[in-house]
């Protein structure tokens, strides 16, 4: 009654896959002219990366191929090899239960097939010339009849493996390209382009396309990419040329009479330099109030290197907005940055002496840059006692050591660095100080609605 409800016991199981590789086998009629095992061997195993053959199978052919020889690939043989599942456990160092997984994974891939004695052993023997007399055991013959598909999957493969390599570099490059674009707008402080969003969205597809190997899915998300590469090179070009033609020197007529040669050419100011200065503990200086661009005193020797080195109350505005931005909305001047440097100097706890000296040495435009580099440095925690490091500074430039250009550049290298790696971070580059202004911007704009 046993055998009457469990007729296969004991028995190796049949189905569909294993009959395909039967099939197989008793197709083949030997490996072409020329051929032999190694050729067949290297066609399945390049072959094997594009049929997601796991590297496992792969592995338990390549030791059963080691039984093979070359004369069992001829037309009048069937190549079988009858290694006992323990030896094949030594040779890939894995138990027997495995290999028996992995043999019943090979016949499901119709790479093998079987050949069994009446008793379920596997055997055989080989005559003088190297001939198979008889043999039961593993069949290796559906990969010799399939030599020529696996050589046209492997070429096909290849094609595909260049291919894709040619898509994944140009999506490589356009993601360089939009990460290059968007330090451009982070270095020339350009408004409103959506670099991040683009560099955001160039880094998430070069990731998620790592492995992809859908050729028409990569196309289309290489082309995008590339496309809006190109529209946001077309926006910053575009505001790069209108910048440029805004900063054109004009050239402007002579006011003065060509016959008279003893003329002076006036300026015109909004508020005209008083006559008279205004002196403190002996240090001349002016009311950061009537502060103008055409001061009489002479330029400060740390004002000369402000100048040098192209700091100007925009380029300063640029790199402290968190700062500047109480400034509110126009053209900034120097006038307004004296004031606002008094402003956060009283709010900092800088000694108005130690302000008063500043002025005196560095020039109020050297002071008010002095004072904002401070204040900057001691937000974010470089510097803990702002009063003594602005003495320390002056102290500097009363001895002609005080390079503030080259601090306002460091500044401004700092803030690029930043902002660059807050937008491959997926944040929003933009400082406080841009908000601040539009926040204002809108105010006065509902102001004047209203």
């Amino acid at each position: 009654m046993t055998y009457a409800y469990h007729p296969g016991a004991g028995f190796r199981r049949f189905d569909g896959a294993a009959a395909e590789a039967e099939q197989l086998a008793q197709a083949f009629r030997g490996l072409p002219e020329g051929h032999g095992p190694g050729q067949a061997l290297a066609a399945f195993k390049r072959a094997a990366a594009y049929l997601a053959i796991p590297p496992s199978v792969v592995q338990l052919v390549d030791v059963l191929f080691a039984w093979t020889k070359p004369e069992d690939w001829r037309s009048a043989s069937t190549p079988i090899v009858w290694p006992r599942n323990d030896k094949l456990a030594r040779k890939l160092g894995l138990k027997v239960r495995q290999v028996q997984n992995l043999l019943d994974r090979a016949i499901a891939l119709r790479l093998i097939s079987h050949k069994d004695s009446p008793n379920g052993h596997r055997g055989g023997a080989r005559a003088a010339d190297g001939t198979i007399k008889w043999a039961y055991g593993i069949v290796l013959a559906p990969i010799g009849t399939r030599l020529e598909e696996f050589r046209a999957i492997a070429a096909r493969g290849a094609r595909e493996d260049e291919e894709i390599d040619g898509l994944k570099r140009r999506l490589t490059a356009a993601r360089r390209r939009t990460a290059s674009l968007a330090q451009a707008v982070l270095d020339d402080m350009i408004l409103n382009t959506g670099a991040d969003e683009e560099l955001e969205l160039a880094q998430s597809a070069a990731r998620q396309m790592r492995n992809v190997r859908d050729i028409a899915l990569l196309t289309g998300s290489v082309e995008q990419i590339e496309q809006r590469g190109r529209a946001l090179e077309r926006k910053v070009a575009a505001t790069l040329l209108e910048r440029e033609a805004l900063n054109q020197p004009v050239e402007l007529p002579n006011s003065a009479p060509k016959d008279v040669h003893d003329c002076t050419h006036s300026t015109t100011t909004n508020q005209p330099q008083t006559a008279k200065a205004v002196t403190s503990n002996g240090s001349a200086r002016r009311s950061s109030g009537n502060y103008g661009v055409g001061s009489a005193l002479p330029q400060s020797e740390v004002e000369e290197d402000l100048e040098k080195h192209g700091v100007d109350p925009d380029f300063i505005d640029s790199v402290t907005p968190e700062l500047c931005g109480s400034l509110g909305l126009g053209r900034r001047g120097w006038g307004e940055l004296v004031h606002l440097a008094e402003q956060l100097a009283d709010q900092n706890h800088i000694h108005r002496h130690a302000w008063h000296e500043a002025c005196r040495i560095m020039g109020q435009r050297g002071a008010a840059a002095s004072v904002i580099a401070t204040v900057r440095k001691y937000q974010v925690g470089e510097v803990q006692r702002p009063g003594a490091y602005l003495r320390g500074m002056t102290g500097r430039a009363a001895k002609g050591e005080l390079n503030l250009g080259r601090t306002f550049h460091g500044l401004k290298d700092l803030r690029k660095a930043g902002a660059m790696h807050t937008m491959q971070a997926g944040g929003d580059p933009r400082p406080v100080g841009d908000f601040a202004r539009r926040a204002m911007s809108q105010f006065v704009l509902s102001g004047r609605s209203s």
